[in-house]
């Protein structure tokens, strides 16, 4: 049986690096560098400490593809490791509130402004 931290859906990276916002705290905790229906992965300058679940704001790109400015998530901090640029984090994050609306704009993320 596979446990819950190797089953997940791929993936993919970004063109642009969107805003993730603190909703307790309204401050930028990093930037979006990659997404799955499952979950993401933060850019961050410094580590994010480690909470059971972080309410998060994930700021959308203004295009016309996106109807709402931004998605609001719950996430679990999984993971962290240093990034290839020695001044960034990598934060693994698993989706634990999600609302079904925002898959759409998921998927519209990963078409529009993915590329691997």
């Amino acid at each position: 049986m596979k446990d819950r931290y190797t089953t997940r859906s791929p993936r993919k990276q970004l063109l642009f690096y969107l805003e993730i916002i603190d909703q307790k705290t309204h401050e930028l905790l990093g930037h979006l560098g990659d997404i799955s229906k499952d979950g993401i992965m933060i850019l961050a300058e410094k580590p994010i400490p480690f909470e059971s679940v972080k309410a998060i704001s994930i700021k959308l790109p203004d295009f016309e593809e996106f109807t709402k400015k931004s998605i609001e998530v719950q996430v679990e901090l999984r993971w962290v490791k240093p990034d290839i640029n020695p001044s960034l984090h990598c934060i693994g994050c698993h989706f634990v509130k999600l609302n079904k609306e925002d898959l759409p704009v998921i998927e519209q993320i990963q078409e529009v402004i993915g590329f691997a």
